[in-house]
This record gives structure tokens, sequence and C-alpha cells, in this order.
């Protein structure tokens, strides 16, 4: 079972990426994937295990679902273009009994990316929330990234 936080390492990087991209009409793609490739090259170069890349337009919010095991601890990173100011990621797990998804976790800082950390408590399928709780003036869309990444 791996225990080791890759939240330092993901914070750093993020505040030395800039991105420079205008989604007004969602046409620029090229500058998202760019920030993913230098995420993707930094922990290949830690060893981390990247486990999914997700690219998509988001307008308010997204849903997407990855089945997560017990076995290990994944960080899950979001993060948008330019068009983005403030990005947040929550996570749930589903809840039988209730039958109803039960938030798990959550990022609440007001920054144009977003880090969660999950410890499974069973092989299960999470179901993952990407939000856009604000757009920078004059944007309505933007472009953004998921990465579910473990040591």
């Amino acid at each position: 079972m791996q225990t080791k936080s890759l939240t330092p390492l993901i914070l750093g990087l993020l505040f030395s990426l800039q991105v420079n991209s205008q989604c007004i009409n969602g046409t620029n793609s090229y500058p998202i994937y760019k920030m993913g490739a230098q995420l993707v090259e930094q922990f290949d170069t830690e060893g981390s295990e990247i486990v999914r890349i997700e690219y998509d337009l988001v307008f308010t919010s997204k849903e997407t679902y990855r089945n997560l095991s017990p076995d290990w601890e994944y960080s899950i990173i979001g993060f948008a273009d330019s068009g983005v100011k403030d990005l947040d990621v929550k996570v749930y797990e589903y809840d039988k009994l209730l039958d109803k998804w039960k938030l798990i976790a959550e990022d609440n800082s007001s920054e144009a990316y977003a880090i969660v950390t999950v410890r499974p408590t069973t092989d299960a399928l999470y179901k993952v929330e990407v939000i856009v709780y604000e757009f920078k003036p004059g944007y309505t869309a933007a472009r953004y990234g998921l990465m579910f990444v473990h040591d």
C-alpha cells in the first residue's frame, strides 16, 4: 500500500506553469494540452503513475467516473485555462444504503487549479465533479484537464 502524498510536488508544479489561452469560444486547445504535458513529464520524472488523463470543455460543471482501489492514495488534479478564476474538484462515493452519492473529499481553494487527495475505503466506482465557481470577466467556457495520479 502506498501512502506518500503528491500534494507538495503538484502545488509547486502548478504554481510554476503558466497557461495563456483564450477560450471565450472554446477554440484554443493547445495551451491546456501543453500544461498537461508538463505535468505528465514531471510525474514521470518523479516516478508517479498517472492512471487517467481527461480533457474537456466546461461551462459550469462536469462529472466523470473512475474505479479506485484502497491499495493506493490518489491525487486528483484539475487545472483550467486562463479563462477560469476558481476551479474546484469534488469526489463522491456511492452509498448503497442511502442510494445516493456521498461527498468524501473536495478542494475549496480559489485558484484556477484544484487538488484532492483520496484514499478509497473500498474498490469501487467513484464520481468526480469538476466545477468552475468563477470565470474571469468575459469568459463563459473553458478547457480543463483532470489527472488521477498515485506513487
